[in-house]
């Protein structure tokens, strides 16, 4: 007789485990779910406002208002130079002296001409006023007055002849001493002692004059209409300094002397002439400097850091956080601006939240997280 089999319930349990599991295995488990990805973060500040008084720096040349080239008014030999090369000469001193021997000789007679020709005035005179008398008495001849009126015209006509050649020979005579016309410095000198000189010898020396000075720069069409002004903006809103070669500020303080009249076609620039004081001749006309243009009182304008500004073709714009944290485009007037900030002339007010970090990455109706800075 045969034992009957028996089923243990460990190898029931068995064999359900792995049922269950093969069950398992054949239905996919469910997957979790991942997380969103994350919004951009923006850096966003209020506009602030900033007293804007940036500084205009422009390359000048010094200039000297007045450059004279002393040339000699009459041919002859300099007897004397009455100068040392280098030196501040007034108005009116004496540079050279010519041989005025032959000058002297030629306003003598020319004086003398004059006397002769006073005297036959006189003569032809009295005579006119004696034909007229017998020409009303009926003594003298119609032809006879006629005479004496073209004798007393000739007369007087040759004595003003003689009057204006004494003028010349006057002048001559006094061109002899020559004079410094304008006050200034002397550079070297062409023509010593012993020299014959005239007309043609060219300059004998050259006097430029260095207090005042005159400094040319030339601003841009642009800034002077729109920051300057023009030239009546220019004259009262604006002070000009500057800067030397080694950098140093100049002490004194210059004023618009005058506009040019019209744009210089090929660079776009109006030229502007300043005049500054120079008593100690530190400005040497020819030389180089910066131009310094400062507003008197600065304006008052909103500003923004100069990232938050993006300029495009159609104008420039910033963003704002919109609804929903989108980001809005707001067109805006730019003012001037610094390596800093940027000012905004209009499109903005103070106190409103703008982006002002991370607008390279703003993607048009993509929300950002903004982060206040």
């Amino acid at each position: 007789m045969k034992t009957p089999s028996v089923i243990r319930p460990s190898s029931f349990l068995l064999a359900a485990v792995a049922a269950v599991s093969a069950a398992t295995a054949a239905e996919p488990a469910p997957q979790a779910e991942g997380p969103k990805p994350s919004m951009f973060l923006v850096g966003v500040a209020k506009a602030g406002s900033v007293d804007h008084n940036p500084v205009r720096t422009f390359s000048g040349r010094v200039l000297s208002p007045e450059t004279v080239a002393v040339v000699a008014q009459v041919a002859g030999e300099v007897k004397e130079v009455c100068f040392e090369e280098g030196a501040l000469l007034k108005k009116g001193d004496v540079l050279y002296r010519i041989d005025p021997v032959k000058y002297e000789a030629a306003a003598a007679a020319a004086r003398a001409q004059v006397a002769q020709a006073e005297a036959s005035a006189d003569y032809a005179r009295k005579t006119f006023d004696r034909a007229t008398a017998l020409f009303e008495k009926k003594v003298a001849s119609a032809d006879d007055l006629d005479s004496a009126t073209s004798g007393k015209a000739a007369a007087e006509a040759a004595l003003d002849a003689a009057k204006a050649a004494l003028v010349s020979a006057e002048d001559n005579l006094a061109h002899c001493t020559v004079v410094a016309p304008v006050d200034g410095k002397v550079g070297l000198n062409a023509a010593t002692a012993g020299n014959y000189v005239s007309t043609a010898s060219g300059p004998l020396c050259t006097i430029v004059r260095q207090d005042p000075v005159r400094v040319a720069f030339a601003p841009g069409a642009r800034d002077y209409v729109s920051v300057f002004g023009g030239e009546k903006g220019l004259r009262e809103l604006f002070d000009v300094r500057l800067r030397l070669a080694d950098g140093s500020a100049y002490g004194a303080e210059g004023e618009v002397e005058f506009v040019g009249n019209a744009m210089n076609a090929a660079t776009d620039t109006m030229p502007v002439y300043a005049r500054f004081p120079n008593a100690e001749g530190i400005l040497v006309p020819g030389a180089t400097v910066k131009v310094e243009i400062r507003a008197k009182k600065g304006a008052r304008y909103v500003s923004l850091p100069i990232t938050a500004v993006i300029h495009a073709e159609d104008g420039a714009y910033v963003w704002m956080v919109g609804e929903n944290n989108v980001p809005v485009k707001r067109p805006v007037e730019p003012g001037p601006a610094t390596a800093t900030y940027q000012t905004i002339l209009s499109g903005l007010e103070e106190g409103e939240e703008v982006i002002v970090r991370g607008t390279q990455k703003i993607m048009p109706g993509v929300p950002v997280e903004p982060v206040a800075l």
